[in-house]
């Protein structure tokens, strides 16, 4: 993001640079109104200038939107100009809702030309379109891709191929090395086998992708074109003349809609669940698996280690400052990803809402109260962590009172240990919001008799505080998470099926991620 210029202002302590020229404008600008008039007519109305936008609770996201709209970027400065305090845990889960309610504000007001933009950024909307509309096409390739047969190209369906030039100078050609290919894997697997399809299947899949491949890296092509042309007009037109363009509006386009993909936490538990609870059977090469999940395990670790190796201390004083991994990072990616699915669920219930308050009654939405936030969002992840950890211990309890069979245990008993692991690590979280306004001291515990002690909520909760939220049981779930995803491989290669569960759990839960 840094290399294209589009880091946004949001949470990465962005400082702004004003043009001197702004001070020639007036202070009141035209707009129009949010409500209309007795006469049903909407109408504009003067208000006064604003350099930012308040028309969302996520304003810094709001006002990057608008300048990577116009073709601005930002920079990094490597100097120490400001400093920023992070939340505290309580404050931070707050925080997770109100990103979400104001990129579903956000995301609402741009797509249906609602947005409190003006000038060049409000003509250049659509941009943000052709983003969406690529993204769309994109996914649809995908789902073409996996679930229908061909072994042509779209562009040839459509009509702006020839199908006969297609065959000459396409599937010709690549048809002997997809045969050598074919053959070299069927030498190093000792021939056919009762699973094995014939030779037909193979090519027409691996002509699909490679299709599939070569059409995105045409269709890529004719957009560098087209930028490319508009660089040579780009004092009279407003339009991408860089590639960096459209990778900052596909950054914007990210942080605009990534509360889409909230319900993958909730489908990647629920499986696991499944897989706990009842026998399921797939059709795999464990070796396969193993080295797919042994090579994404690989990338994974060696992107914590080339950053940590920069970052010793006499280079943190000169190098770029913008990442730091550790295994922190592991330890924390795997909670996020699981206990802010129902906060992101609920934000966008009332993102919405709040949108449609904007958008029919013209109430103002960009403020909000910290304190409401937080004990909601509080309440969302502490019964939901103790939900997780509930149910894995309900999981090895039906594993082993339903008395399976043989093959039975060894289907459902990877999915028990991989839902195990998954609830250590929310484990953390989940005991500190439960402790954390539980204020007994000491001098308080030592008045208290045993049976008192015994039927104290508060007394539970510090010996649980006191026993979990300390420094030595910290480092041991700090890395247990780590350890976990590098041995998962290797336990495919022991029981195949933990194949499926923990390796794409694992690649959702990533340091990628």
């Amino acid at each position: 993001r840094n290399c294209c210029g589009g880091v946004s202002s949001c949470g990465t302590n962005g400082m702004w640079q004003i043009p001197g020229d702004r001070a020639k404008d007036t202070i009141w600008q035209e707009r129009k109104k949010r409500v209309r008039d007795r006469d049903a007519v909407l109408r504009t109305e003067k208000i006064e200038r604003e350099q930012f936008h308040t028309s969302c609770k996520i304003e810094d996201t709001a006002s990057s939107l608008d300048r990577v709209l116009v073709g601005e970027y930002s920079h990094f400065v490597n100097r120490k100009l400001s400093y920023g305090m992070s939340k505290d845990p309580e404050g931070f889960l707050g925080a997770q809702q109100r990103w979400v309610e104001g990129a579903i504000t956000l995301c609402m007001q741009w797509t249906t030309n609602n947005a409190d933009a003006h000038g060049k950024a409000a003509r250049n909307q659509p941009l943000l379109w052709c983003v969406i509309i690529a993204f769309i096409l994109y996914v649809w390739s995908l789902c073409r891709l996996v679930t229908k047969e061909y072994t042509s190209s779209v562009f040839v369906e459509v009509g702006l191929v020839n199908a006969s030039d297609f065959h000459e100078y396409i599937r010709e050609p690549l048809a002997p090395g997809i045969h050598f290919m074919y053959e070299r894997l069927l030498e190093m697997r000792g021939g056919h086998t009762p699973n094995s399809y014939s030779y037909e299947v193979y090519e027409d899949m691996t002509m699909q992708f490679i299709v599939f491949l070569v059409s995105c890296i045409f269709m890529f092509f004719l957009l560098w074109l087209f930028t490319n042309f508009c660089r040579c007009f780009k004092t009279c037109i407003n339009l991408p003349y860089e590639m960096k363009w459209w990778a900052r509006l596909l950054i914007s386009f990210d942080n605009l809609t990534y509360w889409v993909w909230f319900w993958t936490s909730f489908f990647w538990l629920g499986f696991n669940v499944y897989l706990a609870v009842l026998p399921a059977q797939f059709h795999f090469h464990n070796v396969g698996m193993m080295s797919f999940m042994l090579v994404a395990t690989l990338l994974n670790y060696a992107l914590i280690i080339s950053n940590s190796l920069r970052f010793q201390v006499m280079e943190s004083i000169d190098a770029n400052e913008i990442a730091f991994l550790s295994m922190d990072n592991i330890w924390r990616a795997n909670q996020l990803f699981f206990i802010v699915g129902p906060i992101q669920g609920f934000s966008v219930i009332t993102g919405t809402k709040n949108f449609l308050n904007y958008l029919f009654y013209g109430q103002d939405i960009g403020g909000w109260a910290g304190g409401d936030l937080t004990q909601v969002s509080i309440a969302i992840v502490k019964y939901w962590t103790t939900m997780i950890i509930c149910s894995s211990i309900a999981c090895w309890i039906y594993l082993f009172y339903s008395n399976p069979t043989g093959d039975e245990f060894q289907s459902r008993r990877p999915g028990c240990i991989v839902f195990s692991f998954i609830a250590m690590d929310v484990l953390h979280p989940c005991v500190y919001l439960w402790t954390v306004s539980n204020k007994l001291s000491d001098e308080e515990v030592s008045k208290m008799t045993i049976m008192t002690r015994l039927t104290s909520s508060k007394w539970w909760k510090k010996q649980m505080a006191t026993a979990l939220l300390n420094e030595t049981t910290t480092d041991i779930f700090r890395y247990v998470a780590p350890v976990y995803n590098f041995c998962l491989p290797f336990l495919v290669f022991y029981n195949s099926y933990f194949g499926v569960g923990a390796g794409f759990t694992m690649v959702q839960v990533g340091a990628g991620h």
